[in-house]
C-alpha cells in the first residue's frame, strides 16, 4: 500500500512539474487597448509590442511572424538577459525584435547583473535606442508622443525627474519602467498615461492563489494607468503555475 502511494505521488509529481515546464513555455499575445486624451491623429491605430522579463527563453520566431497585425515600435521591458545566459542567444533575440521594427530598450535589475558593459555594447552594435533615464520623443506627420524610460529602479538607478524633465511639453507621456514600484512615486501631475512594467513574472509559482510578487494585469491608479507584463521568460527555474507568460501588443487610441 505504501509502495503504491508512492508511485502515485511520484506520477503526480512529474505531471505537475511536466504541466508548469509547458506553461512557462506558452507564447501568449495580449492586445491591449491604450486610451490617451489628446492623443494627435498620426498616432491613431498605431501599435506597439512590449515584452519584458525574457531571462533565457529564445523568443519563437514562429510566433512573431503569427501577429495578425505588424507592430510600429518594440519595447524591450528589461531583463532581456540574466547571468549565464549567451551572449549569442541575445543576439538572436535582438535580431528576432529587429526584424519587427525598430526597438526600444530599458533596463532591468538582471540586465544589469549579466554585465553592463557587452549587454550595451551589444544594443548600441545592433542599432537598439536605449532610453535609460530619458524620454525619445516620437514624431509623425509634425505630431508627436513621449515614449519615456527608467533605468533599473531595484538597484538604485532609476531617475524620474530626470526622465520626464527629458519631455517633449504638451505631448502625451507613456512611462517605460521595468519595476512597477515606481507608481508610488508617481502623481497625477506629472501627465503620465500610462506606466508600462514588467518583473513581477506575476508570481512565477502561485499556490492555491498566493504569490509573493504583485499579479499582472491593468491597474487604474490615482496617478493614471499602470499595465504589468507576466514578462515572456522564467528565473531560477524554468517553471511557472498559476503565471502565464505572456507579451503586450498595445494599440494606441484616442480617448
Amino acid at each position: 500500500m505504501t509502495v503504491d502511494l508512492l508511485a502515485v505521488a511520484i506520477i503526480l509529481f512529474v505531471i505537475l512539474i511536466t504541466y508548469m515546464f509547458c506553461e512557462a513555455h506558452m507564447n501568449r499575445l495580449i492586445s491591449i487597448n491604450l486610451e490617451i486624451d489628446d492623443l494627435p491623429e498620426p498616432f491613431i491605430g498605431e501599435k506597439l509590442f512590449f515584452i519584458s522579463d525574457i531571462h533565457r527563453r529564445t523568443i519563437s520566431k514562429k510566433w512573431l511572424e503569427s501577429f495578425k497585425d505588424s507592430p510600429d515600435y518594440i519595447l524591450i521591458g528589461g531583463d532581456l538577459t540574466e547571468k549565464g545566459v549567451p551572449l549569442s542567444r541575445v543576439r538572436t533575440n535582438i535580431q528576432l525584435l529587429l526584424n519587427l521594427g525598430p526597438v526600444f530598450f530599458i533596463w532591468g535589475n538582471h540586465d544589469w547583473d549579466s554585465g553592463y558593459d557587452r549587454l550595451k555594447k551589444l544594443l548600441d552594435e545592433s542599432g537598439v535606442s536605449i532610453l535609460n533615464n530619458t524620454t525619445y520623443t516620437v514624431t509623425k506627420s509634425g505630431a508627436a508622443l513621449n515614449f519615456s524610460g527608467l533605468n533599473d529602479l531595484l538597484h538604485h538607478h532609476a531617475n524620474l525627474n530626470k526622465t520626464l524633465a527629458a519631455r517633449k511639453s504638451g505631448v502625451p507621456t507613456i512611462l517605460f519602467s521595468h519595476n512597477p514600484d515606481i507608481k508610488k512615486a508617481l502623481t497625477p501631475q506629472m501627465g503620465i498615461a500610462y506606466c508600462i512594467s514588467g518583473h513581477t513574472h506575476s508570481g512565477q509559482i502561485n499556490l492555491f492563489g498566493f504569490t509573493l510578487k504583485e499579479k499582472a494585469g491593468v491597474k487604474e491608479l490615482p496617478f493614471g494607468t499602470l499595465i504589468i507584463s507576466s514578462g515572456y521568460g522564467t528565473t531560477k527555474l524554468p517553471l511557472r503555475l498559476g503565471a502565464k507568460p505572456d507579451a503586450l501588443m498595445l494599440t494606441f487610441k484616442q480617448r
